[in-house]
């Protein structure tokens, strides 16, 4: 008697009975449509990932020192992250590895209050020659921020003296 049962011996793997589905998925008209995303594709650059062209600048970062320099970088409302990754904010990858990759560190501009503020999360960052690991300072004009070995001049654009939120 042979060891195998259903009569003939099959080479390979064998195949189940096709199996009718239980469900129907059914999409409407408008479901089955693509959508329209809003995005273009964009350059590479050293401009902010979350917000590639800010409408409303509120101040810059110029690289005076290190890979990049040269390169001006677009500060906007709100908090301004920095970091070599594309999802930064302020995208500082000119080739200085000594950056963090996603949080160096962050410029927030406040509307209400109208003031800078540096807040510094990786160790390395300084504020003209003062080390600020950890600390959150006020950025009034003309500092120059170290981070890695790049070196970044800031300036504002908006501050006590105007703000473009003005006339809202």
């Amino acid at each position: 008697m042979p060891l195998y049962r259903g009569g003939f011996f099959k080479k390979g793997p064998s195949e189940a009975p096709p199996v009718e589905p239980t469900r129907r998925i059914a999409r409407s008209e408008s479901a089955a449509k693509p959508r329209p995303t809003g995005s273009r594709a964009m350059p590479v650059s050293a401009t902010p990932a979350h917000d590639p062209a800010p409408t409303q600048v509120v101040g810059w970062l110029a690289v005076v020192e290190g890979p990049g320099r040269g390169e001006v970088l677009a500060l906007g409302y709100g908090v301004n992250d920095i970091g070599r990754d594309a999802d930064a904010r302020i995208r500082l990858d000119f080739g200085d590895t000594t950056i963090d990759l996603h949080n160096q560190a962050a410029i927030i501009y406040t509307a209400r209050s109208r003031r800078f503020y540096l807040q510094s999360i990786a160790p390395g960052n300084w504020v003209d020659s003062s080390p600020v690991v950890g600390k959150s300072v006020e950025l009034t004009g003309g500092e120059t921020l170290r981070m890695g070995q790049t070196r970044l001049r800031f300036v504002p654009l908006c501050g006590l003296g105007f703000d473009w939120r003005e006339d809202e």
